[in-house]
């Protein structure tokens, strides 16, 4: 029996929560069972089906993530390739670290079924993607070629740690300059180096890229790292700014601004981003719909991960909603 035969989505639906639950979120089968209100007899025959129809071999096969409703919305309103929304526990979190978490399996579970050896990943930074990537598999992660895509090595070197697992053929291209540097002069003079210029072409030839997305506010890495002070982000904000992806200020239409900061900046652009064929953008937390959902409406992911609230926010802002418009503040 496969996964085709079913067309009833609310039957399959139930399948891939209850194996979510189960194997992903590691609930107990009496966890699962009160979560989705049946009984636990009932709860033991979904997870046996799950298995029985491929939905559960050794990991969640992102084939079937299609099955959730709110990702197949997802993908319908802002045109992606893939959205992976896992679904919502009873108590979901809500401090930043454990959104970040959860997220992270998600990502692991889609790079998972999508890395191929010799590939490359190129990896933006923040505390998401280094979850993702710490749930790769080392054997998985010996076996691609990562580059950075801005500077900012200090940012990086956590999680490239975990990636090389072991000595091998494969490489890891660091762009070897900060994020920002001090004049527009310099960041063009380093672009044009040898050594930076080389690790940005690795960049732009990368198969996947892997990046968080940041809201205007003092928790942003720009902030974090020093680069930007609390006052400039409200300046920032006060131009049209919604968020931030690789360190690239951009409107609730996904529109870069026009910032000083820009040009001081190490990295490669939004349309050089958007070239690669395969970017998964990781972010969770209703503090930054409005940076999620200006980064799909600039067309820089092909793949999402975000938790159900966010998701279904993200639609009826795109729907026009008026109760979305009236609390924007709080996203933003």
């Amino acid at each position: 029996m496969s996964v085709a035969e079913y067309d009833d989505w609310e039957t399959h639906e139930q399948l891939l929560r209850a194996a979510w639950y189960y194997y992903v979120d590691q609930l107990t089968q009496d966890e699962v069972a009160k979560r989705l209100s049946i009984s636990r007899a009932t709860a033991g025959r979904l997870l046996e089906r799950s298995r029985q129809t491929g939905i559960v071999t050794f990991t969640l096969g992102s084939s079937n993530f299609e099955a959730f409703q709110l990702g197949r919305r997802l993908r319908e309103a802002f045109g992606l390739r893939e959205a992976l929304v896992p679904p919502a526990l009873e108590f979901e979190p809500t401090d930043p670290y454990e959104v970040s978490r959860r997220l992270a399996r998600g990502g692991a579970q889609y790079l998972q079924n999508r890395l191929e050896a010799g590939q490359t990943l190129a990896l933006g930074w923040g505390e998401t993607v280094h979850a993702t990537m710490e749930r790769l598999p080392l054997e998985q992660t010996a076996k691609i070629n990562t580059a950075t895509l801005t500077g900012g090595v200090n940012t990086y070197v956590p999680t490239l740690r975990r990636v090389r697992g072991k000595p091998g053929p494969y490489h890891d291209a660091v762009i070897p300059a900060p994020i920002v540097v001090s004049s527009p002069e310099l960041a063009e003079s380093l672009r044009n180096e040898g050594v930076v210029g080389r690790a940005l072409e690795h960049c732009r030839a990368a198969e996947h890229a892997l990046v968080g997305i940041g809201g205007v506010a003092s928790q942003a890495t720009l902030a974090q790292q020093g680069y930007v002070s609390d006052k400039e982000l409200v300046e920032i904000q006060k131009l049209g700014a919604v968020g931030d992806i690789l360190g690239l200020f951009y409107d609730a239409q996904g529109r870069v601004l026009d910032l000083p900061l820009h040009d001081r900046r190490i990295g490669i652009g939004v349309d050089e981003l958007r070239s690669i064929p395969n970017v998964i953008g990781i972010a969770g937390g209703m503090d930054k719909v409005g940076a999620i959902l200006g980064a799909l409406r600039g067309g820089y992911l092909d793949v999402l991960v975000t938790t159900e609230d966010v998701a279904r926010a993200l639609l009826a802002a795109e729907a026009g909603d008026g109760a979305t418009e009236a609390t924007k503040e709080e996203y933003v």
